[in-house]
């Protein structure tokens, strides 16, 4: 898939705005063990994944999303967090604070959205927006210009989430000490 401008870029966010509702509705249904009808009704959807491919996409974010499950220090630096629109943006501007992307990290503004809507379930649709919004102002170029998210298929294993979850631990950390100021 070739850059096709802002209708491309548009479509993207579109495809993104499904993935993460579906990253989320999953997330919620294994790890709280909410019916599917119920997530669905909380996220004010209805519509699957139709794509085959895109279906891919998401089960590949689920599998680099479980990594950082497994990670019980970040869990802890997590439940620590003010659920609140200033430290999401403040995560997510410090993800990608050297304005390296890869898809371990949008792999983390996924997780910390879903997160926070576990966090704070009545504020999930302004927890999607400020994603959508991030997603739209930072990261949907970068995805167009690894050829969109059907790219992520091509890394054939989960980046080194060692290395991963270092690096959204010294996220937090800093979120932490930013926060306190």
């Amino acid at each position: 898939m070739a850059a096709q401008g802002e209708g491309y870029a548009v479509n993207l966010l579109r495809i993104g705005y499904r993935l993460l509702i579906n990253f989320i509705s999953e997330r919620l249904q294994r790890t709280l063990e909410i019916d599917a009808a119920v997530t669905k009704n909380l996220l004010d959807e209805t519509e699957e994944v139709p794509d085959p491919n895109i279906k891919k996409v998401g089960q590949r974010l689920q599998q680099f999303g479980d990594e950082l499950d497994n990670d019980t220090k970040l869990k802890e630096m997590i439940n620590n967090l003010m659920p609140t629109k200033e430290v999401f943006l403040k995560i997510a501007y410090e993800i990608f604070s050297d304005w390296k992307f890869n898809w371990g990290r949008v792999v983390a503004l996924f997780y910390f959205a879903c997160e926070f809507v576990k966090m704070v379930p009545d504020i999930i649709s302004n927890i999607i927006s400020w994603t959508l919004e991030f997603m739209r102002d930072h990261v949907i170029a970068w995805i167009s210009g690894q050829g969109g998210w059907d790219a992520i298929l091509s890394q054939i294993e989960a980046p080194s989430w060692t290395t991963v979850t270092a690096f959204v631990a010294g996220v937090l950390t800093t979120a932490l000490i930013v926060n306190k100021m």
